[in-house]
């Protein structure tokens, strides 16, 4: 028998990746959610909590203190809600890892060594805050995502050992603790899938799925009192979740769902594919049986787009899960149209349905002489950002509301992106025409016009942007995207200053421009070169080693 309401729905807002949510703009956040029936809040602290006898836990990352932690769950609890605790017990814990306190307690990359005492230690010290500082008994203590596990500093002391025994070894220590400080705890549940098939959480194959279930079944014990948490956001096929459940329930009857509102990818949501997931994820969890639901909300390379964002794709969660049904109070909750709010997706050109990219990002910071992302570059692209940035404009125009600095800092991107995102292809074809036909006026145009006057709407952007950051965060984590924007700004200069020498004869070639110009050779996270999704900083700016 399938129910038709959700008992209880979440949200879970990422703190770790840079951005945290202070406690003015959790507190406005947490008010809209309520209007939209949400039962909890999350928050998402890797290591951004301020932790007794780890002074270096969270250390400059902006963590929250006691006082901040315990304003904001009171705050919840005023408004008929909870404020929840999410932190990680095995791996992701990756800002702490050079510390000379853990660094010697770290198996490989970002995954604590089990087994070992001074990691226990650690343990123990986090729950023991959470359990003084948040009201809630319930904690997802993580544990996803440790694809190495076992295979480092373990793999040098222990030898090689079955990594599902060591994960289930290291839980019922963890959950131990928990029962320790009287707390609820819950896990993300996908490393027992990889681990028990090659490194898949789905295999997409009937007959290898129900083998799965029958091995789950015969070597995975989940502790008593420990709830398994299901995420999945990438599909937006029913049948899809419909199966994942039922593989979870074969380990367990104690399950809840993670969906996701897509803002990990850049500076814009995915609001239109995140709505067609959540719908087809809670329509499975709703014939399953399935009455708990939290939607997470990542931050991933830096943090770049607000928790406002992805209001649409919360409300449609809340519509979905059979929190709300009136449509119209989306407007009286936020001020704003739901339309509106649904613009913030058309920066990424063609987010539409089940299509997604992150074209803003890939454009902004891809290098211009390099050229190694121009064949992503869209048509028209001067013409597109143009029209976007003034439907954003009118949103904002002639009047004030709480979250219009959300809508300046895409408006403000989509007027550099007019002048930047085929500059790298502008570039290339007036070179060519000063090398071959010896017309140079191309060049100089974008020496004397278009350069300078990018660097101006560059500089309207990086404070439109560090305005809404500060609306909503603290200011640690900001200074990535002072370096960040900085090292665009600086490398907008020095274009300048290479096509003056070349123009004056100073430099008589311009030796990024004669390299041939490849496709983009990089892997796409989207899978496809129609739909690129490519979040990695680091490979966007340069080809070289930035950093060792």
């Amino acid at each position: 028998m399938s129910i038709n309401r959700l008992r209880e729905l979440g949200v879970m807002i990422d703190c770790s990746r840079n951005a945290v949510v202070h406690v003015p703009a959790l507190k406005r956040f947490m008010k809209i959610c309520a209007g939209f029936g949400y039962d909890y809040i999350g928050l998402y602290t890797e290591d951004t909590l301020e932790v007794e006898g780890e002074p270096y836990f969270g250390y400059q990352r902006g963590r929250y203190t006691g006082e901040e932690i315990r304003e904001a769950a009171a705050y919840a609890k005023s408004l008929g809600m909870e404020l929840r605790p999410y932190i990680q017990t095995l791996a992701h814990i990756n800002q702490i890892t050079e510390y000379s306190d853990y660094c010697g307690h770290i198996d490989t990359g970002d995954i604590l060594l089990t087994g070992d005492e001074r990691v226990y230690q650690l343990l123990d010290h986090v729950l023991k805050t959470i359990s003084e500082t948040y009201s809630s008994k319930v904690v997802n203590i993580g544990m996803d995502e440790a694809h190495m596990v076992g295979l480092g500093r373990y793999l040098e002391q222990h030898g090689y050992e079955d990594r599902v025994q060591i994960i289930l070894r290291h839980l019922e220590k963890v959950v131990e603790l928990c029962k320790q400080y009287d707390l609820k705890p819950q896990m993300w549940s996908d490393m027992f899938f990889r681990l028990l098939n090659n490194g898949s959480y789905d295999s997409g194959d009937p007959e290898k799925n129900r083998a799965l279930m029958e091995e789950m079944k015969r070597t995975v014990h989940i502790p008593e009192g420990l709830e398994l948490v299901y995420w999945d956001y990438y599909s937006t096929d029913v049948a899809h979740y419909k199966t994942m459940l039922s593989q979870h329930k074969a380990m367990t009857d104690r399950i809840s769902f993670a969906g996701g509102a897509w803002r990990w990818m850049g500076f814009n949501p995915y609001n239109s594919f995140s709505i067609l997931a959540t719908k087809s994820a809670l329509e499975a969890c709703l014939s399953e049986d399935i009455d708990s639901c939290v939607i997470t909300m990542w931050g991933d390379d830096g943090t770049e787009c607000s928790i406002y964002s992805v209001l649409p794709a919360l409300f449609e969660a809340a519509v979905a899960g059979g929190k709300i049904s009136d449509r119209g109070i989306f407007e009286k909750v936020t001020g704003y149209t739901f339309e509106e709010f649904m613009l913030l997706d058309l920066p990424d050109p063609g987010c539409e349905g089940k299509h997604k990219n992150n074209l803003t990002k890939i454009l902004l910071f891809a290098d211009p002489l390099l050229g190694v992302f121009d064949s992503l570059v869209p048509d028209n692209t001067a013409t597109y950002y143009a029209d976007v940035a003034k439907k954003l404009h009118a949103v904002t125009c002639g009047r004030e509301r709480e979250e219009d600095s959300v809508f300046r800092m895409q408006e403000m991107l989509c007027r550099v992106l007019e002048l930047k995102a085929d500059l790298g292809i502008r570039l290339r074809q007036a070179y060519q025409e000063a090398f071959q036909a010896g017309d140079k006026e191309a060049l100089k145009d974008l020496k004397d016009h278009v350069l300078p006057e990018l660097i101006t709407r560059l500089d309207a952007f990086y404070q439109a942007f560090r305005k809404q950051w500060l609306e909503e965060a603290k200011p640690f984590g900001f200074e990535v995207q002072t370096i960040r924007i900085g090292g665009l700004r600086q490398r907008l200069v020095d274009c300048i200053d290479t096509l003056e020498q070349y123009l004056n004869g100073n430099l008589q070639k311009i030796e990024e421009l004669e390299t041939k110009a490849l496709p983009v050779g990089y892997y796409m996270d989207g899978g496809s070169y129609t739909d690129p999704e490519f979040n990695r900083y680091r490979l966007l700016a340069t080809t070289s080693r930035l950093s060792w």
